[in-house]
């Protein structure tokens, strides 16, 4: 089973796949992704409200690559994938500066729309708790809120079979265990 994992910054997704990784971790056919848009900052190119065609190419590239490195176990989970980076492009043309052309983001999508095809199922992770500040992921409320409608809406506008992922951690852990043990 594939899974992509999608919603905004501080949602919960590396939290959960923190999880899933101690529960499966002596299982050799467990692989995942985690922290491509960190290394990405840690490269330093700016993401979030900040990101640039540049850091697009880098997120872009960094996860396709990661995918191709790891993605023939028999359980794949993706802390993120190419909808994140295009949701929040989308939500920067809203903002005073356009950094990001309509081609690169087009392109984007259509990247988006072909790495889908990898995975079995989508689990959004919809904002439901505060966040928290870590020094590196935006803090304004306002803009998560925003990427959050966009994700949930690129998922229900391009017919993406997909799970809600809510609740405390330990009704998320109930949750992904009976997807992956189901092979929903």
């Amino acid at each position: 089973m594939k899974i992509a994992f999608a919603g905004t910054h501080c949602t919960g997704k590396t939290t959960l796949l923190r999880a899933i990784i101690e529960k499966y971790s002596k299982n050799n056919s467990f692989s995942y992704i985690t922290e491509v848009a960190r290394g990405i900052i840690k490269k330093g190119y700016p993401l979030s409200a900040e990101a640039n065609t540049d850091s697009y190419i880098h997120y872009i590239n960094d996860q396709l690559e990661a995918e191709r490195n790891i993605f023939d176990h028999k359980l794949f989970i993706s802390d993120r994938t190419l909808l994140d980076p295009l949701a929040y492009a989308l939500v920067n043309k809203e903002l005073p500066r356009p950094y990001i052309r309509d081609y690169f983001i087009e392109m984007m999508k259509n990247v988006w729309l072909l790495e889908k095809e990898r995975y079995d199922l989508y689990i959004y992770f919809p904002v439901e708790f505060s966040m928290s500040f870590d020094g590196i992921r935006p803090s304004d409320e306002e803009y998560r809120i925003k990427v959050d409608k966009m994700i949930y809406n690129l998922l229900n506008e391009n017919s993406i079979r997909f799970e809600t992922m809510s609740g405390d951690p330990d009704e998320r852990m109930r949750k992904i265990i009976e997807i992956i043990d189901n092979g929903n």
